[in-house]
This record gives C-alpha cells, structure tokens and sequence, in this order.
C-alpha cells in the first residue's frame, strides 16, 4: 500500500529492571484516505489519515535508512488484538520498498 511516512523512531537496550534486551519501533504513517457512507452519514475526504501501525522486527533495518517525510510502498500484515474485550485489527508493517524522499535533505557537517 503507497502511504505517506513521517517519522522512525527505534529504541534499543537492556531493560536495567530484567536485564534482558529489548526492541521497539514506532513508525508515523498515514494512509490514503477513503469516502464513508452509510445511512443519515456521508465523510468526504481527500489526502491521507494517520493510522496507528506496528513495526516487525524485519522492516527495522530498512526504515532506518530512509529519510523523511516521504512516500512508499508498504508490505503489511494484521493481527487481532482484544481492546477492551472487543477485537481490534492491528496493521503490522513487515517490508518497504520504492520509498522517494518528499524533502530535500541537508548535507551532514563535515567531521573533523
């Protein structure tokens, strides 16, 4: 699905409370926005929405490289989850591919 991402974060360590390691990523993204009807209720709308998504472990590596804003092609899954004893989809984002920056990016400062 072509979408728009705005933000990766990915935080890693060891817990100091387990000791164990751990991984979590949270990707801003924001997917075509669709029209809604239904009886006495109509929702017009144009761009893209944000959408709530997970990160698989594999997609990690790939999002860290891109830069942001920009736009692709996301590969994604969807688990049900229990929120409040109701079942939820969760879209799960486990690949990118054919990402185009949608902001120039400035030149790092040279080290030295």
């Amino acid at each position: 699905m072509r979408s728009l991402l705005t933000m990766f974060e990915h935080s890693h360590g060891i817990s100091q409370k387990s000791g164990k390691p751990y991984s979590m990523a949270n990707l801003q993204a924001h997917f075509p926005a669709t029209d809604f009807s239904k009886e006495g209720y109509n929702r017009e709308v144009r761009g893209y929405e944000p959408v709530p998504v997970e990160v698989a472990e594999a997609a990690i590596g790939k999002l860290k490289e891109m830069s942001y804003p920009c736009i692709a092609d996301l590969t994604t899954d969807t688990k049900i989850l229990r929120v409040n004893g109701k079942p939820t989809p969760v879209t799960i984002v486990t690949g990118v591919t054919n990402w185009q920056t949608l902001v120039p990016q400035a030149a790092a400062p040279a080290k030295g």
